[in-house]
């Protein structure tokens, strides 16, 4: 059942836009970027005590340019570090400072809250569902 004519990814595109911006002016507070936020808890997640920059790049799929700018960003914001080790001077390693740590924290409740306002209009069986069609879908985008 189709309630409008409009595809399905433009339907996708508002709802990223709609928690994209959301996400934005809740960090502006703390200075950063939905982006930022995201680099941040991938760092985190991945649970080393040192993150290579290479692997972020193709976690987001971006370019090592991009990957680099945000880094320097958070970099002056003292929520990373960044070093090169001198056994591989080609590789650069990223690690989240205290800082980095703790607004993590605080931002992982923060989207707990958001995920819940997402959600608050499906039923417990609606979720479910949204969450196993939804896993389909990027399945297939692979």
């Amino acid at each position: 059942m189709v309630r409008e004519n409009i595809a399905c990814a433009a339907l996708f595109k508002h709802i990223n836009d709609k928690m994209a911006k959301g996400a934005n002016e809740r960090l502006g507070i703390h200075g950063i970027t939905y982006m930022q936020m995201q680099m941040l808890l991938e760092m985190k997640h991945m649970g080393a005590e040192a993150v290579p920059l290479k692997s972020l790049e193709r976690h987001f799929e971006v370019a090592q340019s991009t990957a680099a700018g945000i880094i320097v960003r958070l970099e002056r914001k003292r929520l990373v570090s960044s070093f090169v080790p001198a056994e591989d001077k080609r590789q650069k390693y990223i690690r989240l400072t205290e800082e980095g740590k703790a607004l993590c924290a605080a931002a992982e409740s923060d989207m707990q809250e958001g995920e819940k306002l997402l959600l608050s209009g499906l039923s417990q069986e609606e979720q479910e569902q949204l969450y196993h069609l939804l896993w389909k879908v990027k399945d297939t985008m692979k």
